[in-house]
């Protein structure tokens, strides 16, 4: 498999990633100060106090999609790994943030990587963690509605098609990936297929029975496409 990624914007954020929490403790640390030596500093405590908290949950949000071990960049192509060289993994270089090339169709990923237990159930996700409420303040992403935010990546990319390649026929397929080793996942009845990293190169590989499929022409523009986009 290929991977382009956009090497800029995963430098950057990853970077932001890894800074941003040091200089939120740093002013969280000051506010606390403060708080005990300058006691009649109200407005100034208060400030390095929320500055801190926002920052905190900023870089959380940063470090978990582009510095941590389960990043998206590095956590997807992991569970794709091993998919010959006619797959093309497009990350960050198109409106869809994973887009997947392969000899059949196209595929929108959304990437998730909270760990426990996620459930799809009538309708609704729910989402169980001990110490998610403190999880979600460091700046782990709230779950959500997946297959509401797939179904957008996959819009995106389409839009992109349209004008790109106006006249191609292309079968675009959407899928979310939960990436975390420790996520117990059941969303059977998701309107979006959920699975678990390792499980989805088995449905990749199932995409020749799922109807329309790309015909040799469109792959090899599409494919041009992309790399052009890089």
């Amino acid at each position: 498999m290929r991977i382009i990624q956009n090497e800029r914007r995963i430098k950057t954020l990853s970077k932001a990633g890894r800074t941003i929490p040091w200089v939120a403790l740093l002013a969280l640390a000051v506010g606390l100060v403060l708080s005990f030596l300058r006691p009649e500093l109200v407005w100034a405590t208060f400030l390095a106090l929320v500055v801190g908290l926002v920052l905190s949950v900023i870089g959380g949000y940063y470090a978990e999609r582009y510095a941590g071990p389960l990043a998206h960049h590095i956590a997807l192509p992991r569970a794709l790994k091993g998919l010959n060289d006619r797959y093309l993994l497009a990350e960050y270089i198109l409106p869809a943030e994973h887009v997947l090339l392969s000899p059949d169709e196209v595929t929108v990923f959304l990437v998730k990587s909270q760990p426990g237990a996620v459930t799809y159930a009538d309708g609704r996700w729910s989402h169980h963690f001990r110490g998610k409420f403190f999880r979600q303040i460091a700046g782990m992403e709230s779950l959500g509605t997946p297959h509401i935010e797939a179904q957008r990546e996959a819009h995106k990319f389409k839009r992109w098609l349209e004008k790109t390649l106006p006249d191609a026929n292309v079968p675009v397929q959407t899928a979310i990936v939960f990436v975390s080793p420790k996520v117990e996942l059941q969303a059977e009845g998701s309107p979006v297929p959920a699975f678990y990293g390792k499980k989805v190169k088995g449905w990749l590989r199932d995409s020749g029975s799922r109807g329309d499929q790309l015909t040799a022409e469109d792959y090899q523009r599409i494919r041009e496409a992309i790399e052009a986009s890089a």
